[in-house]
């Protein structure tokens, strides 16, 4: 009978122990990124200060009570039946009142307060006095001169929004939540 010598007894437990926590975090990570989140990739500047270009960030794969202020990935088919994921932030709600007027905003007639916010006053997308319907939200990006949203399409159903975006996963050097 061949009896394991103690040194392939030590290094068959520490390979255990290596093993173990090694599988749980990767089912974490497989968990967090494929049960609970999923990822999409931000294409253009629209976002910009916030999110960059080709910044790799984590969406909640469900959406429950919408807020000013949260970052949003949304589908919006365009003018030849394709339809696109934008990465928007929320400005308003159901029930609120929105204008825009030389990119900047107005929500229930008080200005937008956000120091991080793109505008350019000579070439902005006005938007007269809006209300917003119950069940919707009214979306722009933080880059309004170069950004494409709800002062062109209009307020997006709840239902059409895909999820929260809550954090920059990649690059690593752009780790960080959003907000």
């Amino acid at each position: 009978m061949n009896v394991p010598s103690e040194a392939q007894q030590r290094s068959s437990r520490l390979a255990i122990w290596l093993i173990i926590p090694l599988t749980v975090t990767l089912v974490l990570i497989l968990l967090v990124f494929y049960g609970l989140y999923r990822t999409t990739t931000v294409d253009g500047e629209s976002m910009l200060p916030t999110l960059r270009p080709e910044d790799r960030v984590l969406v909640t794969k469900s959406y429950g009570e919408p807020r000013r202020g949260d970052v949003v990935v949304v589908n919006i088919p365009d003018s030849r039946g394709h339809s696109h994921d934008l990465v928007k932030r929320v400005v308003a709600v159901g029930g609120d009142v929105v204008s825009v007027a030389q990119d900047v905003l107005y929500v229930n007639g008080q200005r937008e307060g956000s120091p991080d916010v793109i505008v350019d006053p000579s070439d902005g997308a006005n938007v007269s006095e809006m209300p917003i319907p119950a069940g919707t939200v009214f979306l722009l990006g933080d880059n309004r001169p170069v950004s494409y949203d709800s002062r062109f399409f209009g307020p997006v159903p709840v239902t059409d929004v895909q999820g929260k975006v809550v954090a920059v996963f990649a690059p690593v050097t752009r780790l960080s939540a959003v907000r």
